[in-house]
C-alpha cells in the first residue's frame, strides 16, 4: 500500500479524491489518502500558519512551526519522499509519477500565500514541484493531480494494468485517438483499420497516430521519446508533408570543374561519391540525385554501377542499398537535370552553387532554409568535382551557399562528407 499525506490549510477542496478511480483504489486498500489541516498544528490561540516576511515585501509567508509539526505528525514510514506543491519547482511529468509510484509514503505540502519558510524545505529535504508555467491559488489543485496521477499507476488501480501502460506520455508520446460504437455516426466513421481486427496493422496504426498527435501538439517529447528508424522516417515524411513546400534536389558535376591550376576539365567517378551521395540524399529526402558526366567512357561505367544495385545482384544482396541509389539518375550535362526538374514540377529549379571558397553574396544555411520554406519551389544543389565548380556556374546559379568552416584553418572537406554536412544543414530536424 502506498501512503500519501496531504499538508493543506484548505481540505474541503479535496473531494475529487472522494470519487472514481482514486476512491476505489483507497476501498481496495491499495493507496491510503488523508488529509491534515495545517492550522491544527498552529500553537497560538488564534492558529496562524503566516506571517509577514523578513526583508519587506508584499504577502504572507506560511510559518515554519505548523508546518514541520503536522509533517512529523503524518510521518508513516523512516524516510517519506516530502513534495512541495510549488510554482517554483520541477514540471511534474509521468516520468516523475511512475517514480512516486514506487513510494511508500508521499507528503504533499499544499503552499500558499508567497509560499512557506525555506526553512521547511531544508529541514524536512523538501523536493519542490509545479504543474507548469502558471500560478494558483494555492497548492491543493496540484496535490490533487499528483495524488490522482500516482493513485493510477499502482497495481490494481485500474480495471485492467495494460491501460496505464497504453495512456499519453507511458511511452513519452501522446495516446493515440479512441473509437467506440457505434461504427458510424452522423456520417464521422471508425477508421477501417480499427474494424479489420489485424492487430499488427492496428498496431501500426496506433504508434503512427501518437507519433503524430506528439508531433503536432507536442513535439518538445519527441526528443525524450524513445524513436525507432521507422517511427523517425514517418516523422519525417510527416514534416516533409506538412512543413516543408519545397523540393530539393542535388547534382554532382564532373563538368565544367576545375584543377588545381583552374583549368576547366572532366574528372572521373568517384564510386564512394556514387554511394555515399545517394545514401545522404536518400536519409534526408531529397527529391532527387543527379549524376552529372558527359565522358561516354565514364558515362558506360556508371551505367554499369548503378545497373548492378538498382536491378542486379547487388539490390538483391543489399535492398537499401538499391533504395538509396534507384534515385540516382546519370545525365550528360546540367541542362538535362534542369529538364529532368522542370517536366516534374512544372518549373525550372533555383540553383543553389556549393563551394569551399567564400563569396561576397553567400547565404548561409538557416537563412537558405528559410528562404525555400517561405518561397516553395524546387531547388537544385549544385556539387562540384575536382577543385570545385567553375566560377561561371556560381555566378549563374541563384543562391550561393556559404562554405563549411570547421575549427580551424583546414577546409577540406571531401564532397561527399559537404554533402551530408549540407543536406543536414538544409533539410535535418532534431526529433
Amino acid at each position: 500500500m502506498l501512503y500519501i499525506d496531504i499538508l493543506t490549510l484548505f481540505p474541503e477542496m479535496f473531494a475529487p479524491l472522494q470519487a472514481s478511480i482514486v476512491q476505489r483504489a483507497q476501498n481496495k486498500g491499495i493507496v491510503d489518502i488523508r488529509l491534515t489541516n495545517i492550522r491544527d498544528y498552529a500553537t497560538d490561540k488564534h492558529h496562524l500558519t503566516d506571517d509577514r516576511l523578513y526583508g519587506g515585501g508584499a504577502g504572507m509567508v506560511m510559518k515554519p512551526e505548523p508546518l514541520l509539526a503536522a509533517a512529523q505528525a503524518v510521518r508513516r514510514v523512516e524516510k517519506p519522499r516530502i513534495l512541495v506543491m510549488s510554482p517554483a519547482g520541477r514540471v511534474y511529468d509521468q516520468s516523475l509519477a511512475r517514480e512516486l509510484a514506487q513510494e511508500r509514503q508521499l507528503i504533499l505540502i499544499c503552499g500558499h500565500y508567497e509560499g512557506i519558510d525555506q526553512r521547511v524545505i531544508e529541514s524536512l529535504d523538501c523536493q519542490l514541484i509545479s504543474l507548469g508555467d502558471f500560478v494558483l491559488t494555492g497548492g491543493e489543485t496540484a496535490a490533487i493531480a499528483v495524488a490522482d496521477s500516482v493513485t493510477r499507476l499502482l497495481p490494481g488501480a485500474l480495471g485492467d494494468d495494460r491501460s496505464a501502460e497504453d495512456e499519453s506520455f507511458s511511452d513519452g508520446l501522446l495516446e493515440y485517438p479512441q473509437y467506440t460504437r457505434p461504427p458510424e455516426y452522423q456520417g464521422l466513421c471508425v477508421p477501417q483499420v480499427l474494424q479489420s481486427g489485424d492487430h499488427a496493422k492496428i498496431a501500426a496504426w496506433r504508434r503512427r497516430q501518437s507519433l503524430a498527435l506528439t508531433w503536432r501538439n507536442r513535439p518538445d517529447l519527441l526528443k525524450k521519446a524513445a524513436l525507432s528508424p521507422e517511427d523517425a522516417a514517418y516523422l519525417y515524411e510527416l514534416r516533409s508533408r506538412e512543413e516543408q513546400p519545397f523540393r530539393l534536389y542535388a547534382a554532382l558535376l564532373h563538368y565544367p570543374v576545375y584543377n588545381k591550376k583552374k583549368q576547366i576539365i572532366h574528372t572521373s567517378l568517384t564510386n564512394l561519391d556514387l554511394h555515399d551521395i545517394a545514401r545522404a540524399a536518400c536519409t534526408y529526402g531529397l527529391s532527387g540525385y543527379f549524376v552529372i558526366q558527359p565522358m561516354e567512357q565514364q558515362r558506360r561505367l556508371i551505367g554499369d554501377l548503378l545497373q548492378y544495385w538498382q536491378t542486379g545482384f547487388g539490390a538483391r544482396y543489399n535492398p537499401d542499398r538499391q533504395r538509396a541509389l534507384s534515385a540516382v539518375k546519370l545525365l550528360p550535362d546540367l541542362a538535362a537535370a534542369i529538364e529532368e526538374i522542370r517536366t516534374a514540377e512544372g518549373a525550372p529549379p533555383a540553383l543553389i552553387a556549393t563551394s569551399a571558397k567564400a563569396w561576397p553574396d553567400s547565404v548561409g544555411y538557416e537563412e537558405m532554409r528559410g528562404l525555400m520554406r517561405q518561397k516553395g519551389g524546387s531547388y537544385l544543389l549544385l556539387f562540384g568535382t575536382g577543385f570545385g565548380l567553375t566560377d561561371s556556374l556560381m555566378e549563374e546559379a541563384g543562391y550561393r551557399l556559404r562554405p563549411l568552416y570547421g575549427a580551424g584553418g583546414y577546409n577540406h572537406l571531401s564532397v561527399r562528407s559537404a554533402a551530408s554536412i549540407i543536406f543536414d544543414r538544409l533539410l535535418g530536424r532534431d526529433l
